[in-house]
């Protein structure tokens, strides 16, 4: 009797250990990975994470569904990753700008720490931008309008607004950002006139300026606009701010590391797909391929600069 149970009870604890492995040998046949885009459907961000998913569906054989989900620029998509089961079947597009920002502004539920992170594939061209009717032609004169009253500036995405803080901090100008839920939105808002700039992305203004309807002022990246080479950058200009936002991706913190690293061999070889440098090529964005420590590091380093400023600025949460 003694034997028979000694032997049952080693069964049972050998197919209690086995079944994990099992379950993760199985990854990605069980169910879609869904992909989780903080940004309203038809952005740039978003075209180039279908691309992204598209080499992943390839590479690890998983069927990957692309879900936009916007609001709070980025509050709501970034805590249905962070809540989501560390199963290895749900991953997001992190904005570097909302994950950093946030938690200094409002009690939000993550943290740098909530995450696994992946890798990242590119980084955009952004600037500033004023409609075509602004009496705002040159960045002096914003500066000049911000130091007689508050400037306001538009953009979905709030490490976007960074040089606009750091130019602020420097000059003495006055500035108030303006949240939208969409980069279109941010863009409609200054040609509108009702915002004084807008700080966004090539992809979304380049058509507003070739029709007419807005100028650059100035490029908040560390280089020029490939479609736009004679507008400086304003570091050019005399000022010591910019930003630079990799596209990365991340997945809930304790999935699996076999997982976790198929998925960033899966995101490094679609910086290298013909198909995906073609659509970025012709969408202006710049590609930055990082491994998923290296965009760690990048979001971290981030942080406590991106604290200074928000403290400089008053809009830390009490």
């Amino acid at each position: 009797m003694f034997r028979r149970n000694f032997f049952a009870l080693a069964f049972a604890a050998v197919a209690l250990l086995a079944g994990p492995a099992n379950a993760q040998t199985a990854w990605p046949k069980e169910r879609e990975l869904t992909l989780i885009v903080a940004v309203g459907p038809g952005s740039s961000a978003e075209l180039a994470a279908r691309e992204v998913a598209r080499v992943i569906s390839r590479e690890t054989g998983a069927s990957v569904v692309v879900k936009a989900i916007a609001g709070g620029g980025g509050l709501v998509g970034f805590g249905a990753v962070a809540s989501a089961k560390p199963d290895g079947y749900t991953m997001g597009l992190v904005n570097v700008g909302s994950l950093v920002f946030l938690p200094f502004v409002q009690d939000v539920p993550f943290s740098i720490d909530s995450f696994d992170f992946l890798g990242a594939v590119s980084a955009g061209h952004y600037g500033i931008g004023v409609g075509k009717n602004s009496p705002i032609k040159t960045i002096e004169d914003l500066i000049a309008l911000g130091k007689k009253r508050v400037v306001t500036f538009s953009t979905d995405t709030v490490l976007n607004a960074l040089p606009m803080f750091q130019l602020s901090n420097l000059t003495g100008m006055k500035s108030q950002i303006v949240m939208s839920k969409t980069q279109p939105e941010s863009v409609a808002q200054a040609v509108g006139g009702h915002v004084d700039v807008v700080v966004q992305g090539l992809p979304v203004m380049q058509s507003i300026i070739d029709a007419g309807d807005m100028r650059l002022l100035a490029s908040t990246t560390p280089s020029r606009w490939p479609t736009m080479p004679n507008v400086r950058t304003l570091r050019e200009m005399g000022y010591n701010a910019e930003v630079v936002l990799p596209a990365g991706y991340a997945m809930p913190k304790g999935v699996p590391l076999a997982i976790r690293e198929k998925l960033q061999e899966a995101i490094l070889k679609s910086a290298k797909d013909p198909a995906l440098i073609d659509m970025m090529t012709k969408l202006n964005i710049g590609m930055m391929p990082l491994t998923g420590k290296e965009f760690e590091n990048f979001v971290r380093v981030q942080k406590p600069l991106v604290g200074k400023v928000v403290e400089a600025a008053g809009m830390a949460k009490k």
